[in-house]
């Protein structure tokens, strides 16, 4: 654990460091002091498959969950989701958080695992708990995560397990202490050297 967790760190964290550019995170606009690029963890594939085997697949053994799905949203939960739905025998699918929906053909009270890339307000989970849950699927415990920078245990009820837990924070832009100091927001993906270099 240990080892995947270091491995993880070394590939694709950044850490705010009095740095001249901090992460705007792209979706909420939120300014983050920890920012987890999933690019560089997906791209690897060997990682993928060691973080699903000796992480998810074994938690998944140990408390002989066998799920009928395994569900993510898109974009960054998708290889992740697809890895683990490859080695637990179950089906792939993913939600539309945009327009509220999925399209897979999920019965009654069928068993599912939802997988994402990461969490710090947990938006984008909460709202494919809440889509699952109207389609009266079985949400299982816990919730797969490479990182969870939310300080959370628990999201809606259901336990977290993740690959790498660490708080971060999340400011406003003016509240952003590291705006204050001088550092410049930039979107992370697009600006990922600039980031890693400063």
């Amino acid at each position: 654990m240990k080892s995947i967790s270091k491995a993880i760190t070394d590939k694709a964290v950044w850490r705010y460091n009095n740095s001249k550019f901090h992460v705007q995170a792209s979706e909420s606009g939120m300014h983050a002091d920890l920012y987890l690029n999933t690019d560089h963890i997906i791209s690897d594939v060997l990682l993928v498959e060691k973080i699903v085997k000796s992480l998810f697949v074994k938690e998944l053994k140990l408390k002989k969950i066998k799920p009928d799905w395994i569900m993510t949203y898109p974009p960054f939960g998708l290889a992740i989701a697809y890895a683990l739905a490859r080695e637990s025998g179950a089906k792939f699918g993913y939600v539309d958080i945009e327009n509220d929906a999925c399209n897979f053909d999920i019965k009654r009270g069928q068993k599912v695992i939802i997988i994402g890339d990461d969490i710090y307000s947990g938006g984008s989970i909460k709202k494919t708990i809440n889509i699952l849950i109207k389609m009266h699927a079985k949400i299982e415990s816990p919730l797969f995560t490479i990182g969870n920078f939310s300080g959370m245990k628990k999201l809606l009820g259901i336990e977290i397990l993740s690959a790498l837990s660490e708080r971060g924070n999340l400011y406003s832009e003016n509240d952003c202490p590291m705006c204050q100091s001088g550092s410049k927001a930039v979107l992370p993906r697009p600006h990922w050297n600039k980031l890693m270099k400063h």
